[in-house]
């Protein structure tokens, strides 16, 4: 295989660049990476820094790397570490030549340079790919928890087991908007590709970073490129819609929360003062959740998003059940895998005063595959 200036080579990862669009009469590449293992095995990419914003994205595929046996891979994996090294540079969203969102752009037809990278990334890395996981962050005003984003319903039932076999707590179903390349890959090859976001607000954070590499090994591991053991929750939650409170005046935020906390009904999550008129709006938890996402900056306008939450109420039999998830539970059927407590459930359970303690095992008997788990 050969992309850009790299041509891979068995039991080596070889570094090199693509060239992706033209701008001016002037050639313009990104950085590109080719780890081919020494066995046959599927061919999948990695990408990050789509947007020049989200440098979780860009540290968490830099750490898959580092971690990679290449001498134990099967396979090829093609590593996309800063798919807008231009926005990189001016810490903004949008590709600076056209002020287009990448992310959008995957469906168009066009000169512009967005079109153009979008184009290069189809037919030259995209098409030659059994899957691939794209890698994001909220950006720079907001912190989510790492959760990936995938279609509703069945459209593409690899890329529903892909996202379970994440291991993340949350997995966001949405119907995504049109240019996406995650939806254009599936409409023009029948590719799926993973959006995996992982924190944001322009800060680093080790822990949704590590559990990243992690999800992203699991989903290696399940399909047979790197060995290892599958390490899943007992619980994962389908989120069809998250509840998003919003600033009711214009003012200085005073969130009272932090992400994955888990809150009582009724219990204060913000105040927010506004010194101009000299008033203060406290903001209350409408039932029992999770913080999933919260606004980093400490300034809002009326409107804005502050933080979202996973919502759940409690039965007559004192059971939580989630209003805007469908909950999914690991029936351990895998051939070898390692369950642990869900870490939202947990936390959860304490605050109402629950106790339960689940023991991860490993499991090392026959079972079905995951597209049988779905049915």
């Amino acid at each position: 295989m050969k992309i850009g200036t790299c041509r891979a080579r068995a039991g080596f990862l070889i570094k090199g660049k693509l060239k992706v669009a033209n701008y001016k009469r002037k050639n313009l590449y990104i950085p590109l990476w080719i780890a081919k293992g020494k066995h046959e095995g599927r061919t999948v990419f990695i990408s990050a820094g789509m947007h020049g914003n989200e440098i979780n994205s860009i540290e968490t595929l830099t750490e898959v790397v580092n971690s990679l046996d290449i001498k134990r891979l099967k396979g090829t994996i093609i590593f996309l570490p800063v798919l807008n090294p231009w926005g990189f540079e001016k810490r903004e969203r949008y590709i600076p030549f056209d002020n287009k969102d990448l992310n959008r752009c995957f469906h168009l037809k066009g000169r512009t340079v967005s079109i153009q990278i979008a184009k290069t990334i189809l037919n030259e890395v995209i098409a030659k790919c059994d899957f691939g996981i794209d890698l994001h962050d909220s950006g720079s005003k907001n912190i989510l928890l790492p959760h990936p984003r995938i279609f509703k319903g069945d459209k593409c039932k690899m890329l529903k087991e892909m996202s379970y076999v994440l291991g993340t707590d949350i997995i966001l179903e949405r119907e995504g908007d049109p240019g996406m390349m995650a939806i254009e890959s599936f409409k023009k090859f029948k590719t799926p590709v993973l959006t995996f976001e992982i924190g944001g607000a322009f800060v680093l954070n080790e822990v949704f970073i590590e559990q990243g590499v992690k999800g992203i090994k699991n989903i290696l591991t399940y399909y047979e490129m790197t060995p290892g053991v599958l390490d899943l929750p007992i619980q994962q939650f389908f989120l069809e819609e998250r509840k998003g409170y919003e600033a009711p005046i214009s003012g200085i935020l005073h969130l009272h929360v932090h992400l994955g906390q888990a809150v009582k009904k009724g219990e204060t999550i913000a105040k927010i003062h506004s010194p101009l008129k000299d008033k203060e709006e406290v903001i209350k938890s409408s039932n029992y959740g999770i913080v999933f996402s919260i606004r980093q900056s400490s300034i809002v306008d009326k409107g804005e998003s502050i933080l979202s939450m996973l919502h759940f109420k409690m039965s007559g039999r004192k059971e939580l059940i989630p209003i805007q998830a469908k909950m999914l539970m690991n029936k351990q059927k895998f051939k070898k895998v390692i369950t642990h407590p869900t870490i939202l459930i947990d936390d959860l359970f304490s605050l109402l005063g629950f106790s339960y303690k689940i023991v991860g095992k490993t499991i090392k008997t026959p079972l079905k595959k995951l597209e049988e788990y779905f049915k």
